[in-house]
């Protein structure tokens, strides 16, 4: 787990998490879903309405029954909070897993008076299993949520998770000041298209459902979009965030808005490369900086070719100096390049300037490769746009841990 920051891109960082937001309360329990008995059943809720809400999904074409029915719930803009469960993704539990999942909602909504279509739903764990209804039930009804922490959220959403991941910042805007919360779980079945494992954030902001989503989508992008552990996309990825308007403020426009952007996605930034961090068997943080590319889409192709390379990975994992690793994945990414115009940074170390080998001392590569937390830069040469990727090595301790997912 990475040191919490004080700022994260000039924004505080302000204890609470998901209920370091106006009006926000949130809670956990240990239902007995897990058989360890750690937390494994939460929610958070809105205690002031309207909420907006945005969200983004997985684009695998087997999801979770939530999944659908949340789809189905965020067209409509407006929702008060979401319940959730860790153990038990239920997915491919056909039309009795989509029953479950409803009657989560509803159950959940009951406990705050609000209408079950104002709640949404979150599983995650084991592929292919029904619910333990009874216990899951239960655990809804005994549930009590409070305005003091959100770290036992973050706790009860993980799975092999090894830390709970949690942040939010003070946003100042001209108009006045708005909080964002956030809080993410993920570990291994990590390579989002469109959303990430799963990611709650609130904020007080005032928004309407059309800014949420376009800044939401944006965030997204640059963020959870931007990393991967093993290249295995979830049936369940979804990050939902919800904005009660309870700081008072307008809705963001101009300068705020833009403010409020940079914001949201620093919070989603810090969240990713938490996961990242968090992987299974990740022993070392991997920044991979594109420079030079044709177009933001470009640059994020090439960042993620390298960063799901398992050549590039295990060389990583071992501290080898083997930066051939990373023209392959280059060229395998799609991205648009001269293999002539190319440069490649390894930490400090520049390896291929202009397409040319470069005259460096290769233990420092290696040395720069055996840190907890390195650096892999290029430059293509192509264009003006650039992104930055993160990803972890490939340790023995991966195939260990998903060798022995169920038993």
């Amino acid at each position: 787990m990475g040191a919490t920051p004080e700022r994260l891109d000039g924004f505080a960082v302000i204890p609470g998490g998901v209920v370091a937001s106006r009006e926000f309360k949130a809670g956990s329990i240990a239902a007995g879903i897990k058989a360890s008995g750690a937390l494994d059943l939460g929610g958070i809720f809105s205690t002031v309405a309207p909420c907006t809400v945005a969200a983004t999904f997985t684009t695998n074409r087997v999801t979770a029954a939530n999944v659908e029915i949340n789809r189905a719930r965020v067209a409509g803009g407006q929702a008060r909070g979401v319940v959730f469960n860790s153990g038990n993704a239920n997915t491919y539990t056909g039309a009795e897993g989509r029953a479950d999942a409803m009657r989560m909602a509803e159950l959940f909504a009951e406990g705050q008076g609000v209408a079950p279509e104002e709640v949404l739903m979150a599983s995650t764990g084991v592929i292919g299993f029904r619910l333990p209804m009874d216990r899951v039930a239960d655990g809804i009804r005994r549930l009590e949520l409070n305005s003091v922490d959100g770290i036992d959220v973050a706790t009860a959403m993980m799975t092999t998770d090894a830390f709970p991941k949690t942040i939010a910042v003070e946003v100042p805007l001209l108009t006045g000041t708005v909080r964002i919360g956030g809080a993410a779980k993920g570990a291994g079945m990590i390579h989002p298209n469109m959303a990430t494992m799963h990611s709650f954030v609130t904020t007080d902001a005032t928004l309407d459902a059309s800014f949420a989503l376009s800044t939401l989508r944006a965030a997204v992008d640059d963020s959870f979009n931007v990393i991967s552990i093993d290249g295995d996309q979830s049936t369940s990825d979804t990050v939902l965030m919800f904005a009660n308007g309870a700081s008072e403020t307008p809705k963001p426009e101009g300068a705020d808005a833009e403010t409020f952007g940079r914001a949201l996605r620093a919070v989603c930034q810090h969240l990713a490369r938490e996961i990242v961090r968090n992987g299974e068997g990740v022993t070392k943080l991997v920044t991979i900086e594109v420079r030079g590319a044709v177009d933001a889409a470009d640059a994020r192709r090439a960042g993620r070719g390298i960063s799901t390379s398992l050549l590039v990975k295990t060389a990583v994992f071992g501290g080898d100096p083997n930066w051939g690793r990373v023209v392959a994945a280059l060229g395998n990414s799609g991205a648009q390049f001269d293999p002539e115009a190319l440069d490649i940074w390894i930490g400090d170390t520049c390896t291929v300037d202009s397409g040319r080998i470069q005259d460096y001392h290769e233990p420092d590569v290696a040395a720069h490769l055996r840190q907890s937390e390195c650096r892999i830069a290029v430059d293509l040469h192509a264009g003006p746009a650039g992104a930055t990727a993160w990803t972890g090595d490939l340790s023995h301790d991966y195939v260990t841990i998903n060798a022995e997912y169920m038993t």
